[in-house]
């Protein structure tokens, strides 16, 4: 019995892994209530304090009644019981596309008792209490328009009223629309559009409100030969008036989220505004929020708040009023974050033994100068160190991503070093990862780090080498340029798990979970096809039926949505 037992788990983990950790933590079935009896027919049956799910008679034939008067689509079976039932509509040749089981022991006791694999390996079965998730739920109805239910298996539970429920479960029509808004200017600009580019591998129709475009009036505003003050406030109304035209933006599109990135300019009134329109709104921190403390008076205004530091961080959201703080980490973009093949002219210029990237802030200057006597090239404008003026490399000029990629490609070792302006050495409280860990990561390349709380969730000790001090750090770079081919292996493991588990679509396709409603979650993730008015007459010219007013009109609506994209 163990050993079927092991075969029908494995065959479940293939196709439900969450599904067979559940049934793997099942130890007492009898403690529950739960045995197994044989029918007259000789067949096993699953039996629940004594009452048996299936027919004590002829299970299998009862079965087969069942399945040849269920309906012909689609459909999921709610209640496997001893599985006779399931089995059976997908020897008639039914699409069951899910099996949902209210009782985990049940399921537990009939993959000791029968052979499933065929079943358990071709349809996901699922525990109900996974299904408090909505999106899951609607995923699942968004796959089957019909429930068969197995009565003794879903009696007097909660899977009953599901059954009852099915067909009002709300199914999206139309894929959702996001507007993505991005800074003035500033450092995530860049992962705005990334994020926007994330988006739109989803099925969600996607927008950038692009605000750089209006950078220049904003840099106007600040050179104009007022005080201080009277600078800061113009800015601040320049800024309040893209505001409002991000509201109008998603008015008029219809939006059914947007999702701001750090520094979007979003005031309080605009996101208030954007409730009163029924538009969800989501932002994603991706700043110190030490640095940056603006989050503050914004946490109330916005339905999600996203930040890159865990722990701490999100108390102080909650404490603010944020309805939902998340942690949400950085991220890389493999299309242009990526491993690429130097020239012998690239090679001249970017090659190195050490390499660093960014901005001078203070720790960086002070730690940078303590290897000064090393083969290091120094990328980014801004650094005036005289100890370090012979390193500085590109005419110290601002780099763009086509030469971030080349200086990461050319480094033997790229130093990365998170940035503190209040102190000479290592970041105190380094509770968040940088984009550079990503980056770097992504393109291939090997990467020295400095030592972050986050750190070990995001990437395994031999994936990812830290540093302490300056002194392990200096210990690090001699051992690792001293053997490339552990430099190679650690990069390598470094770049599959950034592009499996760190990617800037797999953090949107996480937003998109959970900021939009569940049905037009379902609808962005799963990619649903929806019935467009041209197959819409076809099928109704096969099956010779008719069309009601409400659902003609809806057709129409759709088909004009999709080829001149109103709404």
């Amino acid at each position: 019995m163990r050993e079927l037992f092991e075969r029908n788990l494995g065959a479940l983990a293939e196709r439900a892994p969450d599904t067979a950790a559940i049934i793997r933590e099942i130890k007492d079935l009898e403690a529950a209530g739960v045995t197994v009896a044989r029918s007259a027919a000789g067949d096993p049956i699953v039996e629940l304090g004594g009452r048996a799910l299936d027919t004590r008679r002829d299970p299998k034939a009862a079965a087969e009644r069942a399945a040849a008067a269920a309906p012909a689509g689609p459909l999921v079976v709610a209640g496997l019981g001893s599985g006779y039932l399931a089995e059976a509509l997908l020897a008639s040749g039914r699409a069951v596309t899910a099996v949902i089981e209210p009782r985990a022991e049940v399921l537990a006791a009939a993959m000791h008792a029968r052979d499933l694999t065929r079943l358990l390996a071709t349809v996901p079965v699922w525990c109900l209490s996974s299904l408090v998730d909505r999106v899951a739920l609607l995923r699942l109805r968004a796959a089957a328009a019909d429930m068969v239910a197995h009565p003794p298996a879903v009696q007097g539970t909660a899977l009953a009223g599901l059954v009852d429920q099915w067909a009002d479960l709300p199914v999206a029509r139309r894929a959702p629309r996001v507007l993505v808004v991005g800074p003035i200017y500033g450092g995530s600009l860049e992962t705005a559009r990334a994020t926007a580019r994330a988006v739109s591998t989803t099925s969600a129709e996607t927008r950038l409100f692009d605000a750089s475009v209006f950078a220049a009036g904003h840099h106007e505003m600040g050179a104009l030969a007022v005080p201080d003050t009277e600078r800061r406030r113009l800015q601040g109304e320049h800024a309040a008036v893209l505001g409002r035209a991000i509201v109008e933006v998603a008015r008029e599109w219809r939006a059914d989220l947007v999702l701001a990135l750090a520094q979007a300019p979003l005031g309080a009134d605009d996101l208030e505004a954007l409730r009163r329109l029924h538009i969800a709104s989501a932002f994603w921190f991706v700043e110190n929020e030490r640095v940056l403390t603006y989050w503050r008076h914004l946490a109330p205004h916005y339905d999600w708040f996203y930040g890159i530091q865990p722990g701490r961080f999100l108390e102080r959201l909650a404490e603010a009023g944020a309805a939902r703080p998340r942690y949400l980490p950085m991220a890389c973009d493999p299309a242009v974050h990526r491993p690429v093949e130097l020239t012998a002219a690239e090679r001249a210029t970017y090659g190195c033994a050490i390499s660093f990237a960014g901005a001078p802030y203070l720790n960086r200057r002070r730690t940078l100068v303590a290897l000064a006597d090393l083969d290091f090239k120094i990328w980014g404008d801004g650094w005036n160190e005289p100890a370090l003026a012979h390193l500085v490399c590109g005419e110290g000029r601002r780099f763009d991503v086509e030469a971030m990629v080349r200086i990461f490609a050319g480094s033997a070792i790229n130093l990365n070093l998170h940035s503190a302006n209040h102190v000479t050495g290592l970041d105190p409280d380094p509770d968040f990862v940088n984009p550079r860990t990503f980056e770097i990561a992504a393109c291939g390349a090997f990467q020295l780090v400095d030592r972050r709380t986050p750190l070990p969730e995001l990437f395994a000790p031999d994936e990812m080498v830290a540093f302490g001090s300056v002194a392990e750090l200096r210990a690090q770079i001699a051992h690792y340029l001293a053997h490339p081919d552990e430099r190679a292996a650690i990069a390598a493991r470094a770049r599959a798990r950034a592009i499996a588990d760190h990617t800037y679509e797999r953090r949107a396709r996480q937003i998109l979970r959970d900021a939009l409603p569940a049905h037009l979650a379902v609808a962005a993730l799963d990619g649903i096809e929806f019935e467009t008015l041209p197959m819409a007459l076809e099928r109704l010219e096969t099956t010779r039926a008719m069309m009601d007013e409400d659902e003609a009109l809806m057709r129409i609506v759709l088909e004009v949505e999709k080829n001149w994209g109103m709404r």
